[in-house]
């Protein structure tokens, strides 16, 4: 059985029936169960267990999504989360972002970072509530100084995740 991180809940895709799961509302619950996971909002998994969708053309496959659905309820029941792999500054540098024509802006992704990693590292003060409610402006993409979003949104999920799991 393979345990979800909260980014991997949130941009989970399942192959598509002719009749099958409404995707918006699978993909709505997903995003409440990853926020459950990082450790944001309380969810009782019994609400994961008797969830239920409306059925459309071109859906989700329901035995795929109830799939996914049994395990991350038996993660939610057993408080099970996973080590993000940010235990050092170090770490935090290590991952790289993929650079974009548009996206957010490197400077001050990178300046980010470095103040995250310092924090890792023991040198500051950051919080998960602060790194949850970090924005940052986008490029236009005629200079091309832009990281991927999505790629910098997994990133700080997994920071907030490890800020939360020292307990700030």
């Amino acid at each position: 059985m393979q345990y979800l991180r909260p980014n991997e809940v949130r941009s989970k895709t399942f192959r598509r029936k002719k009749q099958g799961y409404d995707p918006g509302q699978v993909n709505e619950f997903l995003l409440i169960i990853a926020d459950a996971l990082a450790g944001r909002i309380r969810l009782n998994p019994d609400h994961v267990r008797t969830v239920r969708f409306a059925t459309v053309p071109n859906g989700y496959d329901p035995l795929s999504v109830d799939g996914v659905l049994h395990v991350l309820e038996l993660q939610v029941r057993n408080g099970i989360i996973l080590p993000t792999g940010l235990n050092t500054g170090e770490d935090l540098h290590a991952r790289k972002l993929p650079k974009s024509g548009t996206g957010y802006d490197r400077a001050e992704v990178d300046a980010f970072i470095a103040r995250a990693a310092a924090n890792l590292d023991g040198r500051g003060a950051m919080t998960s509530t602060e790194v949850r409610n970090t924005r940052f402006s986008t490029t236009s993409g005629l200079l091309g100084k832009g990281y991927q979003v999505q790629a910098v949104d997994a990133l700080l999920d997994d920071l907030e995740q490890e800020l939360r799991f020292r307990g700030r």
